[in-house]
């Protein structure tokens, strides 16, 4: 038995971000007042000085003074009209590692309840697979206080080198060794994750994270939205495609 973790943002969904998602339709249905978008901005310069990806990841303000019933609907919205379609090869890769009995642990940046929404439509696509299987969560948790959320990170942000410390103590609590588990991530920041296993994978890499998977030696994959076909289907489209030249 193994362990499949997978990042979210850019690996099994395009971008822009989740969150991002989340935001603009936040924004749009009116939720989100305006004094909140000064904080965000005030903080993130503010934090800014300590790097700017680790101020956006770490920086909630947005969602100051709201209540947490905004981020609990979301596990029940598996068909958010924000939520984009996953790669086909994502699917397919999830598939096949739960085909073999390995356990799915989705290791995300994105807020919690946002990553919950991914495991439910994931968990759905696989059962329209014929494999039913409980997906696991591992990303940003949110501060919740006096009912209303404080704009701060409960714990540590779950990015970067964070995201490997999490991977490392989930398979430790199975007894599991990395060295047996598979890693796919799209960004430089997924690389500390990448590293901590025995099967990495650069999927849609950036410039940097190709730079680092040449030096090391890691598998690199183009997962986009075109179908994907069987041998037999590849073969009858390139006739198609000959017949109409």
């Amino acid at each position: 038995m193994s362990i499949a973790f997978f990042d979210i943002d850019g690996t099994l969904l395009r971008k822009p971000s989740l969150e991002r998602r989340f935001f603009w339709d936040l924004q749009r249905r009116g939720e989100i007042p305006i004094v909140n978008c000064l904080h965000w901005i005030a903080e993130s310069l503010r934090r800014g000085l300590r790097g700017a990806r680790a101020a956006l990841e770490g920086n909630k303000t947005y969602l100051r003074s709201l209540s947490p019933q905004i981020l609990a609907e979301c596990k029940f919205q598996t068909r958010a009209p924000w939520l984009p379609e996953f790669f086909p090869a994502a699917v397919q890769q999830v598939w096949w590692h739960a085909l073999r009995g390995d356990s799915i642990v989705l290791v995300s940046g994105t807020l919690a309840p946002l990553a919950g929404i991914v495991k439910f439509a994931l968990e759905r696509e696989l059962l329209w697979r014929g494999v039913e299987t409980k997906i696991s969560v591992l990303a940003t948790q949110l501060e919740v206080g006096a009912g209303r959320c404080t704009g701060r990170v409960a714990g540590a942000a779950m990015f970067g080198e964070e995201k490997a410390r999490a991977a490392r103590e989930f398979a430790q609590g199975r007894n599991i060794s990395l060295a047996q588990c598979s890693a796919y991530g799209d960004s430089s920041l997924d690389r500390w994750m990448l590293a901590s296993v025995g099967h990495p994978f650069a999927v849609n890499p950036t410039r940097r994270l190709q730079r680092t998977a040449k030096l090391r030696g890691w598998q690199m994959l183009a997962w986009t939205h075109c179908p994907i076909r069987t041998a037999g289907e590849q073969r009858a489209w390139q006739l198609k495609d000959e017949a109409a030249r």
